[in-house]
């Protein structure tokens, strides 16, 4: 009997493993974004289509022209395991998603999945020691930076066994009608002793390396100095980079059982500056990141804006000025650090999903195939008006950064959070490399896709034609330089220079025919053949090296339907 009830325990196990594994991958495509889709009403399957170009068109690449460096950063995934990125070649990996608000690093192998699977306890890892460990160490060892996220909502888990769950959760939190975070009908103060122990930002009492597993409190600033001492401050190879929590905003939907209160502006600079100062304090080195906004709403609001009328009266807004939230907290960030003389924000970072329903997720039809191509305007274009519930341009990274300029100078910009959707189909391809062009052409400093592509799907080939298209560690330029097309919702260019080339990453996005396609290189002084690289639907398990051809001011060729080209031309250094 005994080895029975073992075998059922293993295969209980491992079911539950493998489910919460699909969870890591689902939760904050999903679960959240049905949220604010259900909330906001998001539009259906669009009715516009935008009708490909025709005829022959025209790229221009100026080398001289718009030259910017491209952030190292933006080829950023977000896995636990970094051993499943080998072979991608991104450069970045963030500790982050749901339950990292909730990890406790003390035992190292244990958290809570809040809603996203019963508010139970779980050891993701399935393993003893310190999961976190593993992962810097495994980043260090596959060439990322490592992002680490630090848990903020006061609570993370006291035990990794499945059975500690918090029970009679509510549907929903509210506004604290208690300095304890209580709300009206709910008290958490049960569920918090069940399933949790306080986290606090700082000890205020000498370190310890390993404290006992069965601590009764957590402190982050502690666990800081644990991954200093073990791998390094972040100016010396260590940790580079700690993200304040993980979508605040929701934290009285997602963590309700232990922080059912919706966050208000106040509470949002209140907690982020607490803990920011927390990690300065023991690597002043290390870069910080917040305040990882979830959506559109949440870059405005505040959750207590929701009220019982879905934002329409927006009273913690009021009670702030008006100001939309972001900019606030830009400001809330500045006035600290200005009276602190330590910078609390370095990078200011959202997260980013196409609204439009169906897009973000692995759907592939034409329609949703076309709408999530033209929904990656969404991240750059002023004149592109979002096809949701959203209805105005979103224009993403234009938007952070004239309130960066205005409210916070000198602070980068970072999407810490993204996925443009579409699962196995060549538009997941063509949408992602399309995201990683414009995060270098815009100026963002970070980008981690949520989680990271399947190796082998075209996603995993869009990052590699940017990362190892040649097999030989040949990587897209480190500088943005000027290229246009004169037809770009159809065939759309990036261009770069860099290690002895100009390289141009070439897109079409016609999901059916082929272009024909003149490229001035009339100011690109080559001094070689131009080498070519294709990934298409033709040959979707591979990037294919084609014949070189000669440079010259005018080169004609053909790109195929569904397909991302790299032409790489030599130049002098």
């Amino acid at each position: 009997m005994r080895r029975k009830l073992l075998a059922l325990s293993l295969v209980f196990n491992v079911l539950l493993l493998a489910s919460v594994g699909l969870l890591e991958h689902r939760v904050l495509m999903h679960d959240a974004r049905v949220f604010w889709h259900d909330l906001m009403g998001t539009s259906g399957t669009p009715s516009v289509v935008v009708p490909m170009a025709t005829g022959e068109i025209l790229i221009v690449v100026d080398p001289s022209a718009d030259v910017h460096d491209i952030s190292p950063y933006i080829y950023g995934v977000a896995k636990r395991d970094p051993g499943a990125v080998a072979g991608l070649d991104a450069t970045i990996n963030r500790w982050g998603g749901n339950p990292s608000s909730r990890y406790n690093w003390v035992i190292g192998h244990a958290w809570n999945a809040a809603s996203d699977w019963e508010f139970r306890n779980l050891n993701y890892s399935d393993q003893g020691g310190s999961e976190s460990d593993r992962f810097v160490s495994g980043d260090r060892s596959g060439g990322m930076a490592s992002i680490i996220t630090i848990p903020a909502t006061g609570w993370v888990a006291r035990s990794d066994k499945n059975s500690d769950q918090s029970l009679n959760v509510p549907g929903d939190g509210g506004p604290a009608i208690s300095s304890d975070g209580a709300v009206a009908g709910y008290d958490p103060a049960a569920n918090r002793q069940r399933t949790s122990v306080p986290s606090l930002p700082r000890k205020n009492a000498p370190f310890v390396l390993n404290p006992d597993s069965g601590s009764a409190a957590v402190y982050q600033d502690e666990w800081v100095n644990h991954l200093r001492t073990l791998f390094g401050s972040a100016g010396a190879g260590g940790v580079g980079f700690y993200a304040i929590d993980n979508e605040p905003m929701l934290w009285s939907q997602t963590h309700r059982d232990v922080h059912p209160a919706r966050v208000g502006y106040d509470e949002l600079a209140r907690t982020y500056l607490q803990y920011a100062a927390a990690v300065k304090s023991v690597d002043p080195t290390a870069q910080l990141l917040g305040p990882e906004s979830c959506c559109w709403t949440d870059y405005w609001d505040s959750e207590l804006d929701r009220g019982t009328d879905n934002f329409a009266t927006q009273p913690d807004r009021n009670a702030h000025g008006g100001m939309p939230l972001i900019p606030w907290f830009l400001d809330a960030a500045r006035q600290h650090d200005a009276a602190t003389g330590t910078r609390s924000l370095d990078v200011l970072t959202v997260h980013f999903y196409p609204e439009a329903r169906g897009v973000a997720t692995d759907t592939s039809n034409p329609d949703i195939d076309a709408l999530r191509m033209r929904a990656t305007r969404a991240l750059w274009d002023p004149t592109y008006v979002d096809e949701s519930w959203i209805k105005q341009p979103v224009n993403l990274i234009p938007r952070l950064k004239s309130w960066v300029a205005a409210e916070y100078p000198g602070t980068r910009v970072g999407i810490t959070e993204y996925n443009m959707g579409g699962g196995d189909s060549p538009s997941a391809g063509l949408a992602e490399a399309e995201a990683l062009g414009i995060f270098g052409r815009e100026g963002v400093y970070i980008a981690t896709y949520w989680t990271a592509p399947k190796p082998g799907s075209p996603a995993w080939f869009a990052f590699r034609m940017y990362r190892n298209a040649d097999g030989k560690q040949g990587t897209f330029g480190s500088q943005s330089v000027r290229a246009t097309s004169s037809a770009s919702d159809t065939v759309s260019v990036f261009a770069s220079k860099g290690s002895g080339y100009v390289d141009l990453i070439l897109i079409n996005k016609d999901l059916q025919a082929a272009h024909n396609l003149t490229v001035g290189l009339g100011k690109v002084s080559a001094v070689g053949p131009v080498q070519r690289f294709q990934y298409s639907d033709a040959n979707s398990s591979a990037i294919v090296r084609l014949a070189d051809t000669s440079a010259s001011a005018s080169l004609t060729l053909e790109v195929p339907r569904a397909s991302i080209t790299l032409l790489r031309v030599p130049v002098a250094h």
